[in-house]
């Protein structure tokens, strides 16, 4: 049998309990541990130039909670605070925090929800398409992602699976339209919790100015966190 058959057969033959285990593991690669902090940058490139950049960090806890701090100067100490499906942005010197919604942008194509909020095995249910692609040299599974909510922002995602890895290679992004967004690429992986995890991706805007470029999301270090309930409210978040 040919590799391509052999594909083909895997992606025919896949289960339900399969599926679920791969989007598993597709999360497990952005969110290592339950409890973590992460040192960030995103870098808005644009034909070939970093036209701006933003390094943050991001306070992760649970299924539920995450907390983004800027620390670029332009940007010092703004944060954005996730707690389940509400999202805030506080501004340093402001009374109240800002409500927002996780389509909004970070950088360039990146939006937080991006960063912080997309749990696939949780939100969406899958399905293999009986072909199979390439990212990269790489051979890759299909797989058909639709939100459990038809509300969601992000209500169909197509996700390229290394085949041989079970590794996320390529993410594609659909509106509610049906049209195309963005394109997550993958392009680094790191060792964390003796399982990898993504150090890199490149996210291209489909829509508008930014199809020129993308911007680069990096994770320079990943470790775990024991983290007070309490920095995920706003005024908790205020005083970090």
């Amino acid at each position: 049998m040919s590799r391509a058959a052999a594909l083909l057969l895997v992606a025919a033959t896949a289960s339900p309990a399969d599926l679920q285990k791969w989007l598993q593991g597709v999360d497990a690669s952005r969110h290592a541990f339950d409890e973590a902090a992460i040192r960030a940058r995103a870098s808005q490139v644009v034909d070939g130039q970093v036209e701006s950049s933003a390094d943050f960090e991001i306070y992760v806890k649970g299924r539920d909670k995450a907390l983004i701090i800027f620390r670029d100067p332009k940007n010092n100490g703004r944060k954005v605070l996730t707690v389940g499906n509400r999202m805030w942005l506080i501004v340093p010197g402001t009374t109240n925090p800002v409500p927002i919604t996780p389509n909004q942008r970070l950088l360039g194509g990146a939006s937080f929800g991006d960063v912080a909020k997309l749990r696939f095995a949780d939100d969406y249910g899958a399905t293999a398409r009986e072909v199979t692609g390439d990212v990269g040299g790489r051979d890759c599974l299909i797989l058909d992602l639709e939100a459990h909510d038809p509300a969601a922002p992000y209500p169909k995602v197509t996700l390229y699976l290394d085949a041989a890895e079970h590794l996320a290679r390529k993410l594609v992004f659909f509106l509610q339209s049906g049209k195309e967004a963005k394109e997550a690429l993958i392009t680094g992986y790191g060792k964390a919790a003796g399982h990898a995890i993504i150090t890199q991706m490149e996210i291209r805007e489909r829509l508008g100015r930014e199809s020129r470029g993308f911007t680069r999301l990096e994770y320079l270090d990943y470790r775990p966190a024991k983290l007070d309930d309490a920095i995920f409210t706003p005024e908790g978040a205020k005083g970090l």
